[in-house]
């Protein structure tokens, strides 16, 4: 995998990027640090390269719920800083929708308008819910469809798949839990009729 030419991008949303480290980083380009043997450049190229896995991830199971006819809203809890990578990634392919991002902790805002995303940071996802709620005039709408397609999630997953051992070293439980996916375990067969 190559080093993407906005690898700094990535470096700083590392959880353990210092800014001496980001500052080194500046004058290194993705060609160099692609071929170096330089033991930091190493390590920069180990952390981009986690970062992008992470975003990579993130977008693939992040499972994202409407609220109201105009607001998206899923539950997330990245190990790195790219939150704002995610919710932007989702209010592109949404767009005209807000798309919201968080956990009990911060929450991320993100709305596509005409190509520009508009971004802010919120505090406890529960506690931006309830203002877009009141702001909107909107209900929790679709929750036998949410129910539907957590059924159908919890279908696909089997421990006597041949692949669980490939899918579980893609998806590590901690990105499951990140991701906030809920697997069903230890069901040799799971169907849509058993939920």
């Amino acid at each position: 995998m190559r080093i993407p030419d906005d690898f700094l991008h990535y470096l700083s949303a590392h959880e353990d990027c210092s800014e001496r480290l980001l500052f080194r980083a500046k004058d290194i380009s993705a060609e160099e640090l692609d071929v170096s043997i330089d033991a930091e450049a190493k390590r920069i190229r180990k952390m981009v390269r986690q970062v992008q896995t992470e975003v990579h991830r993130m977008e693939a199971f992040v499972r994202l719920r409407p609220l109201g006819p105009c607001v998206l809203y899923g539950y997330l809890k990245p190990r790195h800083r790219i939150g704002e990578i995610i919710c932007d990634f989702f209010a592109r392919r949404n767009p005209q929708t807000i798309v919201v991002l968080g956990n009990g902790h911060e929450s991320w805002i993100s709305f596509n308008y005409g190509g520009e995303i508009l971004r802010k940071r919120g505090a406890k996802m529960a506690e931006t819910l309830e203002q877009l709620k009141s702001s909107f005039n909107c209900s929790e709408e679709g929750r036998d469809v949410k129910d539907i397609w957590q059924a159908y999630y919890d279908s696909q997953y089997s421990p006597c798949h041949k692949s669980a051992k490939s899918s579980h070293k893609r998806m590590p439980r901690r990105d499951q839990k990140a991701a906030g996916l809920r697997m069903v375990q230890n069901k040799s067969i799971v169907t849509l009729d058993d939920f």
